[in-house]
């Protein structure tokens, strides 16, 4: 007899990332840092490898410690996992599972899709309303997992807390969940942030080390919530998830604000950079809060393989859920060279046929 997946595991198309440029200057597919390692990162990573005959410490403890200060929390309101996606996975295999229930944006952040379909929960999704989640409309909704990702990704649009205090005061979700992978990019951080809310044990809030402390290949992120909340996901989670690298990577980083602080700084002012280069090619420009810019574009495809062709890879937002536009990282300096230079031969009226010799 032939063992079968489940049957609603054949609806979930898998996961695609997006796709890296010859040269790291030309990678903006994917919301990566634009900015080099840092030597001081590095060196902690070497530290630690001394370690590595051993197994990490399964909680990650210094790591809490260093955001319970950040946040002004309890280091039992804080799991560190796997990138933020193992958190997703854990929140679903505890809420979801049997039958659960979620809202989310239409597009959504597609692990909130994936793991919502693995565990057969039934998915309601809300379309954008002007590029933004429309909470008004999600709070009408009975749901045991509300998502919402501020900023949104792929739009890179933002709510306010007053937006996000009004929704969970009038959400019948027993839990929402706010992923704030992109928050360190907003204008006001601190002003915008639902951590605060997570008090309250209806909120939880993700963060992840891959975005502004430039640490995507070690794979790390963290859960802030009420303490019951955390105790449930130790309970399931795999033990020793997160590698002692990844962990000592983490401490240095959280330990570095003067770095951090330099990787917002330039974020912002080249997505402003990046922003107007688009709209001057006559793009229709989302306005971004996030480390990534959203363009409605004429002839997307064709636009995405000119610029393969000149060394640039950006994504395309149909596979994101959004036709019509391309998703663009904010670059390096040489990065920005490049998009500029390959932009200044695009027609939209002449499709590309063949690589630059």
């Amino acid at each position: 007899m032939t063992l079968r997946p489940r049957p609603w595991l054949d609806a979930l198309e898998p996961y695609v990332p997006g796709q890296a440029a010859p040269l790291v200057e030309g990678s903006m597919a994917s919301n990566e840092s634009p900015l080099p390692v840092d030597p001081a990162l590095l060196e902690a990573i070497q530290q630690a490898a001394r370690t590595i005959r051993r197994y990490p410490d399964p909680l990650a403890d210094e790591v809490r410690r260093e955001l319970a200060l950040l946040h002004g929390l309890s280091p039992d309101q804080i799991l560190v996992g796997n990138g933020s996606d193992e958190l997703i996975y854990l929140l679903g295999w505890a809420y979801l599972a049997g039958g659960g229930s979620v809202v989310c944006a239409d597009p959504a952040y597609r692990m909130n899709t994936v793991i919502s379909t693995i565990v057969n929960a039934h998915i309601i999704q809300v379309p954008l309303h002007d590029w933004h989640h429309d909470l008004a409309a999600m709070a009408q909704v009975e749901a045991d997992i509300a998502f919402v990702v501020n900023p949104h990704n792929p739009t890179g649009t933002l709510h306010s807390r007053k937006a996000l205090v009004r929704f969970v005061e009038s959400s019948p979700a027993k839990l929402v969940v706010v992923d704030e992978a992109y928050i360190d990019f907003c204008d006001d951080p601190e002003g915008t942030t639902a951590v605060g809310l997570t008090g309250s044990g209806r909120v939880a809030v993700l963060r992840t080390f891959s975005k502004a402390h430039g640490l995507a290949g070690l794979r790390i992120g963290y859960l802030l919530a009420s303490p019951e909340i955390i105790r449930t996901l130790r309970t399931i989670r795999p033990p020793f998830s997160v590698s002692s690298l990844a962990q000592a990577a983490a401490v240095a980083s959280l330990r570095d604000r003067a770095r951090f602080d330099e990787m917002r700084g330039y974020v912002r002012a080249h997505r402003a950079a990046l922003s107007e280069l688009l709209a001057a090619h006559g793009f229709s420009v989302v306005p971004s809060q996030s480390n990534f810019v959203l363009a409605e574009v004429p002839a997307a495809d064709r636009l995405i393989e000119h610029l393969r062709l000149n060394g640039v890879a950006v994504r395309s937002g149909a596979s994101l859920g959004v036709p019509g536009t391309v998703r663009v990282s904010v670059p390096s300096q040489a990065g920005l060279e490049l998009i500029t230079a390959a932009l200044t031969t695009w027609d939209a009226r002449t499709p590309a046929t063949s690589d630059p010799a």
